[in-house]
C-alpha cells in the first residue's frame, strides 16, 4: 500500500508519537445522531475546506505546539465544536445550554433575598420593598406569637390569618394580602418568609453583640459556631375556606386550596439535590446552580463582571444555598359532612398531595388532616419529577391534578361549620316531641320493623366504642342497615366479607406499587379516632378476626416488618353482620353455635341483635303498609327539607321537656322503694318506636344527609355528664345483670366491658336530645336496649329450657348437665386431667347416653374443658 500523497518520511505510527509532536486521535464522535470527526465540524463545499483541501498534511505534523496552546484556550462566548467538549455537561448535552448559575448578591436591605428570588433583583422603593418592610415590622410587633429562636431552630412558622389581618398598619401598606395569596400564593408566601427571614437575619446580629462570651471555643468552653441562616419556609392557616376535592378543576391551577380529608396510603420519601452552591477559587465569590435529573452540571465561568475564572469551582456543601428536595406523595381521601359516600357503588374523592422539606413523614395512615396548598398539574405517564404548571396544559386529558402542601393541620382539633340552614334544621329535628322514633325509621327505611336493632346502631354512631353485632337470616336487610349507617357516620368504613381475600386485604394494612413500597390503610384505620367500621359478614373473615380482636381489645394495629416493628392507632367502634352457618338461625342451639365468631370476638360487642324473619300476621299486614307507604310518598325524604323550614317549632328545645319530666321521675322515685329495679316498671321501648300509618298518620322521614349533619352536630358540640340520679340507676341494673347471670351460669360474663358499655350508651342517649346531661330516662331507654339484646341471644337458652322441662333430651340442657357433672367430679376427686373413657362415664351419670362426643367437642369449645393430649382433657375449674 502506497503512502499518502505528500507524506514523507514519519517517525508516527498510526496517531502514537515517537518522539516530539501532538497526539493526533483516530476516531470519530458519534452523539445525538450526528457523526464529528475528530479534526472538528468543518463542513466540505467551506472556506476553510476548500483552503486545506489542496494541501496534504500529513498526520501528526498539521499543527504545531502553540496551535495546540490555542486550541485549548476557550474563549467567552465561543461556539463550541460539539457538547462532547464540555465534560461536565456531556451527559445531557440538550440541557447544557439551559443550565446556567446564579450569583449570591444579596442586598443589604434584605440578606436573604437570593434564597426566594433566585432570578429577580432587588429594587429599593419599589412596591416589594415597602411590602417586605411592612411585614418585618409586624413580626416585630408581635414578639409572642412569633418566636424568633424557634423560628430560627425550626426553620419553619405558622402564619394564622386572623393574627396577620388584624393588623391596621400592615393593611395600610398591603391592603391585597389576603387575594393576593389565593391568586399568586407562592410569590406572596415567598415576600412573606423573606422578610422573616430578615428579622431572624438582625436577631442574631444583636445576640451576638450583646453577649459577652468569647466568638470561637477556646480550651476551657466550647462556642457552637453561628451558621448562616438557612431558608424558611412559610406555614399558612385560615386564610381559605375548606373545599371539597371533587369540586377543584383545573381551571383554577396555582391558587391556593384548603382539602380535608383521611390519609389512605402515603408514599416513600424521595431525596434529591436542588441547588449546588459554588465558590470561585480565584474571586471567592459564591454563586448557585440548578441541579435537575441524574447528572451534576458544574458552572464553565465565574459570574463577577471583572473575574475570568472558567474552572476550579468549589462546591460549598454547607452553604445555605445548597438545599436538598425532600418529597413525599400521600394520598388523601375527602370527608365532609355535607357528602354521602355509597361505599358499594361509587369511589370517594382522592387527591395525591406532595410533602416537601419539614412536612415529610409528619403524618401517617388513617390520620384525618386539614392541607392547605397550590393545585398543580403533572402527566400522568411523564417519568420526570417536574410537573407542569402551565394553565393551557389543564385543558390536554394527560394532565392530573395534585397539591403542593403548604400546611398540614390535625383536624380532630377543628369542628365541622355548620350553615344557619343547618342549625335550624337541627333545631326542627331536636323540637319534635320523639325525635328518637323519627330518627329510627329514618335509618335504613327500606329495612321495616327491628327497631330496636336500629336503635341499637344509631346509639352507636352517636356514642363512642359501641359495638353493635348483627344475626339474623339472610334477606333480612342487614346489609342494607350497615350501609345506611355507613352513609350517615361522619367518618367510617366499609367491607364487605362477601369479596373473599380483598375483602381481608381492605380491613388492615397492606403495601401497593410497582415496589411495594406505599402502605395503604384498611377500614380500621380509616374509621379510627371515633369512627365506625362496618364489617358485612364478619364470619367469613375467618383469618381477619384477629385483626378486629387486636383493634377492639388493644385500640391500636401492630405490623412485624424485617428488622422493624410499628404500631397504629386504630379505635373505632364496629358494627357488624352475620349470617347462621346453617342457612337459618336455630333457636336451640347456642348463640357460638350458629354463627362463625370465636368467644373472645363475641364478648367485645356490647350489643347484639338476632333477627328472624318468623311468620307472623300482624307483622305481614305492617310491612304491606309500610311498602304502600313508601310506593304513595308518604315516607319519601325529598321533601323533608321543605317541611322543616315551613314547620313552627314546638318547644325550644326537647332538652327543657326531658328535664321536666326528669325532675317529676325524680320526685316520685324518692318515694319508691330503693330497691325497686328500674326493670321492673312497665315499660315498652320496642312499641314506643314502633310506627303505623292507620294508627299515626304519615311520618316525614329525614334524609340520610340531615341525620348526617345532626350526629355530627351532636357528636362535637354536646358532651353529656352523669348525675347522681343516673348514676345510681346505671350501678343498681349492672349489679343486677352481675347477679343474674351468676344465678343462671351464663356463657357470657358480665364485666366492666358492659359497665362502660352501659355509660357510652347512656351519654350517646343524652346526645341525641342534645341534652348536657344524662338523666334516668336516658338510662330508662338503654336499659330497655341492652334488655332486647340479651334477651335475643337467650332465646335459644330459654327454648331449650322450655324443650327439657319435662324431658332432658335438648342440647342445650344436656351440655349444662354435662359440665356441672364435670365440675362436680373434678372437686370431689381432686384433680382436673380426666380421659375420654372417664368422661363418658360421667354423661352417662348425667342420663346422657348418646352424644357425648359432640358435647365434649362443644365443651371444648364454649372453654368448659381444655384438651391436654390424646383423648385427655381437662376441666376448668368454675
Amino acid at each position: 500500500m502506497s503512502p499518502p500523497e505528500g507524506r514523507g518520511t514519519s517517525r508516527f505510527v498510526r496517531g502514537r508519537s515517537r518522539g516530539s509532536g501532538s497526539y493526533r486521535p483516530y476516531f470519530y464522535f458519534r452523539r445525538n445522531g450526528r457523526v464529528i470527526p475528530a479534526g472538528g465540524t468543518r463542513q466540505p463545499g467551506s472556506e476553510q475546506d476548500s483552503i486545506t483541501r489542496g494541501i496534504a498534511q500529513p498526520r501528526g505534523w498539521s499543527r504545531s505546539r502553540s496551535d495546540a496552546v490555542a486550541r485549548r484556550k476557550r474563549v467567552t462566548n465561543a461556539s463550541m465544536d460539539c457538547s462532547y467538549l464540555r465534560p461536565e455537561n456531556y451527559a445531557a448535552p440538550e440541557d447544557a445550554l439551559q443550565v446556567r448559575s446564579v450569583l449570591v448578591d444579596n442586598p443589604r436591605a434584605c440578606p436573604g433575598w437570593r434564597l426566594y428570588f433566585m432570578r429577580e433583583e432587588y429594587v429599593e422603593g419599589s412596591e416589594m420593598a415597602k411590602r417586605i418592610i411592612s411585614v418585618e415590622a409586624h413580626y416585630q410587633r408581635n414578639p409572642l406569637i412569633y418566636n424568633i429562636t424557634l423560628i430560627r431552630q425550626s426553620g419553619r412558622f405558622q402564619l394564622s390569618a386572623p393574627v396577620i389581618m388584624h393588623d391596621e398598619q400592615l393593611k395600610q401598606v398591603w391592603p391585597t394580602l389576603k387575594e393576593d395569596l389565593q391568586r399568586q400564593p407562592l410569590r406572596t408566601l415567598s415576600t412573606v418568609a423573606v422578610a422573616m427571614h430578615t428579622v431572624v437575619v438582625n436577631n442574631g446580629l444583636d445576640e451576638a453583640a450583646d453577649t459577652i462570651l468569647p466568638a470561637i471555643s477556646t480550651k476551657d468552653m466550647y462556642i457552637p459556631p453561628r451558621g448562616r441562616t438557612r431558608k424558611i419556609y412559610v406555614r399558612p392557616e385560615d386564610f381559605v375556606a375548606v373545599e371539597l376535592i371533587s369540586s377543584i378543576s383545573h381551571a383554577r391551577v396555582d391558587s391556593m386550596f384548603a382539602v380535608r380529608g383521611i390519609v389512605s396510603s402515603v408514599g416513600e420519601p424521595t431525596y434529591g439535590l436542588a441547588w449546588q452552591a459554588f465558590q470561585c477559587t480565584r474571586c471567592y465569590t459564591e454563586q448557585s446552580l440548578r441541579q435537575r435529573g441524574t447528572f451534576s452540571p458544574r458552572p464553565y465561568h465565574c459570574m463577577k463582571p471583572l473575574c475570568s475564572a472558567k474552572d476550579n469551582f468549589l462546591a460549598l456543601r454547607s452553604s445555605p444555598y445548597t438545599r436538598l428536595s425532600v418529597r413525599q406523595i400521600i394520598r388523601l381521601e375527602e370527608t365532609s359532612i355535607s357528602l354521602l359516600t355509597d361505599y358499594e357503588n361509587t369511589f370517594t374523592g382522592e387527591l395525591d398531595i406532595e410533602l416537601r422539606h419539614d412536612l415529610v413523614d409528619s403524618v401517617q395512615v388513617g390520620q384525618e388532616i386539614i392541607v392547605t396548598g397550590v393545585i398543580k398539574l403533572r402527566e400522568l405517564c411523564d417519568n420526570s419529577e417536574q410537573p407542569s404548571t402551565s394553565a393551557a396544559a389543564a385543558t390536554s386529558g394527560d394532565m392530573q391534578a395534585y397539591m403542593r402542601a403548604c400546611s398540614v393541620q390535625q383536624a380532630r382539633f377543628i369542628k365541622p361549620e355548620f350553615s344557619e340552614r343547618d342549625l335550624k334544621v337541627i333545631s326542627m329535628i331536636n323540637s319534635e316531641s320523639n325525635n328518637f322514633k323519627l330518627l329510627v325509621q329514618s335509618l335504613a327505611p327500606e329495612v321495616h320493623g327491628h327497631e330496636m336493632a336500629k336503635a341499637g346502631c344509631l346509639l352507636s354512631l352517636l356514642g363512642e366504642k359501641v359495638n353493635v353485632l348483627l344475626v339474623g337470616d339472610p334477606g333480612i336487610g342487614k346489609s342494607k342497615l350497615l350501609q345506611s349507617c355507613a352513609q350517615i357516620t361522619e367518618r367510617g368504613g366499609f367491607v364487605s366479607g362477601k369479596r373473599g381475600s380483598q375483602a381481608g386485604n381492605q380491613l388492615g394494612l397492606n403495601f401497593s406499587g410497582r415496589n411495594k413500597r406505599v402502605m395503604d390503610a384498611g377500614a380500621l384505620l380509616m374509621a379510627s379516632t371515633a369512627g365506625h367500621c362496618m364489617v358485612d359478614g364478619v364470619d367469613k373473615l375467618a383469618s381477619k378476626q384477629t385483626l378486629l380482636l387486636q383493634s377492639m381489645q388493644a385500640g391500636q394495629l401492630n405490623m412485624v416488618l424485617p428488622g422493624a416493628f410499628a404500631s397504629y392507632e386504630a379505635q373505632p367502634a364496629i358494627i357488624a353482620s352475620a349470617n347462621p352457618q346453617r342457612g337459618l338461625y336455630d333457636q336451640s342451639r347456642y348463640l357460638l353455635q350458629n354463627i362463625r365468631i370465636t368467644m373472645t370476638l363475641l364478648r367485645e360487642f356490647h350489643l347484639v341483635y338476632v333477627l328472624l324473619d318468623k311468620p307472623s300476621t300482624t307483622r305481614d299486614i305492617s310491612l304491606t303498609e309500610h311498602v304502600r307507604a313508601l310506593h304513595a310518598g308518604s315516607k319519601k325524604r325529598s321533601q323533608i327539607a321543605a317541611r322543616f323550614v315551613l314547620k313552627p317549632k314546638k318547644s325550644d328545645s326537647m332538652c327543657e321537656n326531658t328535664l321536666n319530666e326528669t325532675s317529676a321521675v325524680q320526685a316520685n322515685d324518692d318515694d319508691d322503694d330503693d330497691n325497686d329495679s328500674i326493670m321492673q316498671q312497665d315499660y315498652d321501648l320496642d312499641k314506643r318506636l314502633e310506627h303505623s300509618v292507620q294508627e299515626h298518620g304519615e311520618l316525614d322521614l329525614l334524609p340520610p344527609i340531615l341525620i348526617k349533619k345532626f350526629i355530627a352536630y351532636a357528636r362535637h358540640h354536646v358532651k353529656p355528664l352523669l348525675n347522681d340520679a343516673s348514676t345510681k340507676t346505671i350501678r343498681r341494673h349492672f349489679l343486677e345483670l352481675y347477679r343474674r347471670s351468676e344465678i343462671e351460669h351464663e356463657q357470657s360474663q358480665i364485666g366492666m366491658g358492659q359497665l362502660l358499655g352501659l355509660i357510652c350508651l347512656s351519654q350517646a342517649r343524652a346526645r341525641l336530645d342534645l341534652s348536657s346531661t344524662v338523666t334516668p330516662l336516658h338510662v330508662r331507654d338503654v336499659i330497655a336496649v341492652v334488655s332486647e339484646s340479651m334477651a335475643q341471644t337467650r332465646l335459644g337458652a330459654a327454648s331449650a329450657d322450655q324443650a327439657s322441662a319435662p324431658s332432658s333430651s335438648s342440647k342445650g340442657s344436656q351440655l349444662q348437665n354435662f359440665v356441672r357433672m364435670m365440675q362436680l367430679r373434678s372437686a370431689a376427686l381432686g384433680r382436673r386431667i380426666f380421659e375420654y373413657e372417664e368422661l363418658k362415664e360421667m354423661g352417662t351419670r348425667a342420663g346422657i347416653m348418646t352424644g357425648v362426643t359432640k358435647l365434649v367437642e362443644l365443651a371444648n369449645m364454649g372453654g368448659y374443658l381444655l384438651k391436654k393430649g390424646v383423648n385427655m382433657y381437662e376441666v376448668v375449674p368454675h
